[in-house]
Formats: structure tokens, sequence, C-alpha cells
């Protein structure tokens, strides 16, 4: 009778793997589908003797149903929440029960089948109701972590509405021409918004805490140039910043020039020459008497000898003409070859009376050798003050001398011109008597100065209005008669066309030193009548001074009016972004994706999905199992509005099911002789 078991096997299994070809060829067009066959298997029955001859085969047996998880083709598709993974990988689901409240977070699924949606509540999930998952967004949906814990990892659409955020920062960075009208205040032309007392203005879209939009006006106006004093102390070469000015490095009250910033000489010497040999003494060796643009200059004590162009500090003690060496005041070291310069001597002298600390005029034991212009040393310090008149013995300077008592030492130095150039290349055309480091000498250079003036809505800071004010900690400064005029909210300081806020950068960072910025503090009325209070910080640090067009090169604000969600992007990471009609984009998430080293010993569970196996391996336990994000390690890339076909062969599954419907009806044929063989072996017996 075993050979009735044998052919009815090979029906059986015949028939199961036409079901599964028939299987194939139905869902050849479900997307993500992935094509079994049928495996059969010999069955034999073996004696309990291992020694025994194998006994007669048994017919067959299957071993399963084998999956091709080979790629099917991509296609596009209109759904933007359509996805196909182009690799390896799947998507991770959770199963619930009609809400995100029932998934259960151990029963995890895994499909190829991209075909996903947005239900009632917001959740992504494909046609069957399972929930996709991933890497949750921040609180802002700005960034995304590594959580897949969260809210058990469910993908969840954003507001469709969001709320409007008030204006809390402005940047307005402009080029401003440098060749424009300077509005002088001694011609008392003040500024006035509705004449042409400015140079250029720029507009700006602001919002308050209700979303709700103002315009925020900026002029731009420049006045006349002003002095600025930078000192060349122990820390190098510092100056104030401007009023407006703010620290990013908290502690740091003044501008200091990098420590490789030289300092130029650029006014011609009185003489010069060339080191002959070496020296460390007070005898220096030239290769020719000193000259200027070829003619013999006899140089007299007191000169000033700069070495290489850099103040020795030393003087011309004695020197005779036409002589190819001199000697100095002090010990100098000087290399053979290396350029000796001469410049005009200091004038030293006593005062014949007392001075008070703002006085501008002192008298002077003599004044011969000074000329209008030098600079003026109480002592050894600088006052920062220029001679401005001679008049005999008594000197008129440009500032307040400071006190000093009949007899004081007092040293009047000729100007130099000269440049001060940072290693970022920034040059500054300054003026001082020196070019030695840490001498304490006050250096002055020319600045270019424009004010700035704002207003909100028409409604100007600071002017006399009871509906606008201002807190700004600066004191603004007030033109017009009584300081009932229009005042500043900013005024702006420029070396070299450079802010003088923003010329140092920090080593670490590469930021600026110092912002200018300036709070700007506004009531504001809406369209029912209530009000609101406006708070911004003004950053004008990038603003420029250059000969050419005005122009602005950046404008932002960090507030939003209300925003509706306009379209949902997938890249190829799996990131899933939502875009509002301000251009704000917020995170929904990023897809996770899961690999399995044993893609065939997944178990379908219908609707298109899988579940992990002891085969495979799971999660959990990690053995076999690699969970991440798209497009990183084995994991392939995500497709975006395209869909993965199903890998069937079509063609080939209908050669199959050809093959195994012959299979079918030899086996047949094999139960139909078994059969007429029992009833030839009955007949013989009855």
């Amino acid at each position: 009778m075993s050979n009735i078991a044998t052919a009815l096997s090979g029906l059986q299994n015949v028939s199961q793997a036409i079901d599964t070809v028939s299987n194939n060829i139905a869902n050849a067009n479900t997307i993500g589908y992935k094509t079994g066959e049928y495996v059969f298997a010999t069955q034999f029955l073996n004696g309990s003797n291992s020694s025994d001859q194998p006994a007669t085969g048994q017919g067959s047996q299957t071993l399963g149903v084998r999956r091709a998880m080979t790629q099917g083709a991509i296609t596009n598709s209109a759904n933007p929440l359509d996805l196909a993974i182009s690799g390896k990988g799947m998507f991770r689901l959770l199963q619930g029960s009609g809400s995100a409240a029932t998934v259960d977070p151990s029963a995890v699924f895994y499909s190829r089948n991209g075909q996903f949606g947005v239900d009632k509540s917001g959740y992504i999930v494909n046609e069957n109701g399972m929930y996709l998952t991933g890497y949750q967004p921040t609180m802002d949906g700005n960034q995304l972590t590594d959580d897949l814990i969260k809210n058990n990892g469910l993908l969840r659409m954003p507001e469709s509405n969001l709320p409007g955020n008030a204006t809390t920062y402005s940047n307005l960075s402009a080029m401003l021409d440098s060749t424009s009208t300077a509005f002088t205040k001694s011609a008392n032309v003040a500024f006035d918004p509705t004449q042409a007392t400015y140079n250029n203005k720029t507009t700006q879209t602001v919002f308050d805490n209700s979303g709700n939009s103002h315009t925020l006006e900026v002029y731009y106006r420049r006045i006349n140039d002003s002095t600025l004093s930078i000192t060349s102390g122990a820390n190098g070469y510092t100056y104030t910043p401007s009023t407006a000015a703010s620290p990013n490095t908290l502690g740091t009250t003044s501008v200091t020039l990098n420590r490789e910033t030289i300092l130029r000489v650029n006014t011609a010497p009185v003489a010069s020459t060339l080191a002959s040999t070496e020296s460390a003494g007070t005898t220096v060796s030239l290769t020719a008497a000193p000259s200027s643009a070829g003619s013999a200059v006899t140089v007299t004590a007191g000169m000033k000898v700069f070495i290489n162009g850099v103040d020795s500090g030393v003087t011309v003690a004695t020197y005779t003409a036409g002589a190819t060496s001199l000697t100095t005041s002090a010990n100098v070291t000087v290399p053979s070859g290396a350029s000796i310069s001469f410049f005009n001597k200091d004038n030293a002298t006593t005062t014949t009376a007392n001075t008070l600390a703002a006085d501008t005029s002192v008298a002077v034991t003599t004044a011969a050798g000074l000329a209008v212009g030098d600079k003026v040393y109480l002592g050894t310090t600088d006052t920062g003050t220029t001679i401005t008149a001679i008049n005999g013995l008594n000197i008129t300077v440009s500032g307040a001398i400071g006190a000093s008592t009949s007899g004081a030492a007092i040293t009047f130095k000729r100007p130099l011109s000269m440049t001060l150039i940072t290693p970022e290349g920034t040059e500054i055309p300054v003026t001082g008597a020196t070019n030695k480091k840490t001498s304490g000498e006050i250096l002055t250079t020319t600045t270019s100065q424009v004010e700035v003036y704002a207003s909100i809505d028409g409604k100007f800071y600071d002017y006399q209005d009871s509906s606008t004010f201002s807190s700004r900690a600066a004191n603004p400064e007030t033109q017009g008669a009584n300081g009932t005029g229009y005042k500043t909210v900013a005024k702006l300081s420029f070396m070299g066309g450079q802010n003088i806020d923003t010329i140092v950068k920090d080593s670490l960072s590469g930021d600026s030193m110092f912002k200018t910025t300036t709070k700007l503090t506004s009531r504001l009325t809406n369209q029912a009548g209530g009000s609101t209070d406006l708070i911004v910080d003004l950053d004008l640090s990038g603003t420029q001074l250059h000969a050419g067009a005005f122009q602005i090169t950046k404008s932002i604000q960090n507030g939003e009016p209300v925003s509706r969600l306009t379209k949902v992007t997938v890249d190829n990471e799996g990131r899933i972004v939502g875009v509002y009609g301000t251009g704000k984009q917020q995170f929904i998430g990023q897809v996770a994706m899961v690999s399995f080293d044993n893609e065939e010993g997944l178990i379908p569970v219908g609707k298109n999905a899988f579940a992990a196996s002891n085969m495979t391996g799971t999660e959990k336990d990690g053995t076999g199992v690699t969970v991440g994000r798209a497009s990183t390690g084995v994991l392939g890339e995500i497709r975006s509005q395209a869909l993965e076909a199903s890998n069937v062969d079509l063609a080939n599954e209908l050669v199959r099911l050809m093959i195994l419907q012959r299979s079918y009806s030899a086996n047949s044929q094999s139960l139909k002789a078994v059969d007429q063989t029992l009833r030839d072996t009955l007949q013989m017996v009855g």
C-alpha cells in the first residue's frame, strides 16, 4: 500500500506548488510582493540498522516556500508619501486596533510595500492601517534625534497651521556708499525723514506675537568724520568700540587688534643708509653717509633711529658730516645690511606756568623746532592732543592738556603717517610719533561716521510720541533744538571701510569680538484696538562703507506670521519634512529601516507584511538584524513618490505552471496504475 501514499504525496505537493505559482501570478501587481518558490524534497525510509540498504522511495515532501527577496522595479507615483526602497532593508511597522493608543510596541512587522498615507489623527500609516515608525524630531521640529522609543516611534504629521512668532532679532547688513554726501551739524542740517537729509533707507517686515506684520524702516545718514584713538599698550593696539557695541566675549571692554599686527611708517625719513657690519653697541658702521634722494644729509643729535623700519628707541648722539659711522644714545642691535632711517628729533622743554585739567594752552620755556601738528606729551604721557597754534612761547593745543605745575617736563613730537596692517589684511591709516610696540603711544585715525534712525509703522523711536518708546542702555544722540528732534538708534564708525566693532575676530570661533546692536522697544496697536510690546535687537554689525552703490547684503529677522502646511517632502535618507507657506520647515521624523541577514527566514503574515522568526533573529536579541537609517551601512536609500513593484516574472511563472500541470497529470497516472494493480489483484483472489 506504500505505493498509494507515494503517488498521493506527489499529487499533494504538486498541488501546493501550483497554489504557490498561482499566488505569485495573482500578486504580480501587488506593491512590494516577493515571489515564492515551492521547495520539493525526496522522502525515504531507512532501516534501523545503518548498514541496511535504503528502502524504496516514499514519494516527495516539502521544505517550505522560499522567497526571493530581490529588488523589484521602481515606478513613479503622485503621492509624496509613497516610498520605495532601493537596496536592502524593510519598513518597520506597528499594528494597532484603530488608534495609536492601541499599538503594541512588541508586535513589529516588516514590509517592502511603501504605500503610505495619513490617518484621521495625523499618523503615517499604510493601506492596512499599520503605523510607520521612525526616529523622532525635537520638540520644535528643527532637528532629528536618535529616539525610536518616544511615542513608540510613530511618525505624525505636524500641525496644519503654525502660530505667528514675534520678532526679537533683526539683522540688517548694508553696503553704504563712502562717496555720498556728509551732512554737517555745524550747518544745522538736522535729520528729517520728509526732507532729503539722509543718504539711504531700507525696510523690513517684522511681526508681533500674534503674527501681525509691521514695517521697520531704517535710515542711514553720513555725517562729519571723527577721530579715534588707538593705544599701543602692553596687550597690543587697543581702542574703544562704538557706543552701540556689545561684546560677544563676556568681560571684553575694548577692541584689541591681533598681536601680529604691524605698524608701517609711510612718512619719508629725513635721511637713510645701510649698516655695513653687525653691531650691538653705541657705534654703528654705515656703508655710506646718510642721504635723501641721492643727496647727502647731515643727521643731527637727537634724531630718532629706525632699524629696518622700526623705531629702535635710541637717538643719534654724535655724527660728523660725510662720515660712515655714528654713535647712538644707548646700545642698539643692528644686523649687517640693515636699513637705517633717521627721523626728526623730539623737542623737549618745560612749562613756565601751572595748567589746569581743562586748559587748551600752555606756556613753555622754548618753542624752537616746534610746528603745528606736533603731538604733545606731559612727562612721558601722551595727552592725545596736537599743536594748533604757536604764539611766541604760548602753545595752543587741540584739546584739554591736563593738569601740571610750572617747570613740568613737556615734549613735542613730530607726527608720522603710518598704517596698521592686521594679519587679515585690514589696513588702518593712523598718525603717531613712533611705531615701537608697547610704547604707550596714542595713535589717531580718522573714522567715517554714519547715524542710524529707525521707525516702526511710521513712528520713529525716541521721537515725541507717547505711543512709542525706547529702553536702550546707550543714550542716543539728540538732534534738533532742545533735544526735541529725532534721535539716533545707533552711530556706526568705520575704519578702512570696516565697522570698527567687527574688525577683530575671535581666533577660536571666528566671530567678531564685538557686535553693533541696539534694542528697539515699541508699543504697537492692532486692528482691534489692543496694544502689544515689540522688543527687537537690531544687529548692524555687518554694515560696511565703500565706494559703490548702496545695497543691502543681509536682511533677516526671526519673526513669523501664521503659516500653513503646504507640502511634505522625503529625501533619500528618509527624512520627512513639512514645508510651510512662509518657507519654514519642520522635521516630522526619519524613517527607520531594518535589514535581516536571513531575509528568507521571515514569516509572511498577510497584508504584504512579514514577521521575524527564530531563523532571522529579532530586534531584541540583535543577532542578524540591523536597525538604522536609510543610506547608512548596508541599508539602501529611500525614493519618494515612488513604489517598488512585485518581483514576479510572469513568463517564468506561466512556464512553471505548465510544468507543474504535466507533473500533476503524471502523478495522477501513477495513482491510476496503483488502482488498476489493486483491481487485478482482487480479481485474481476472487
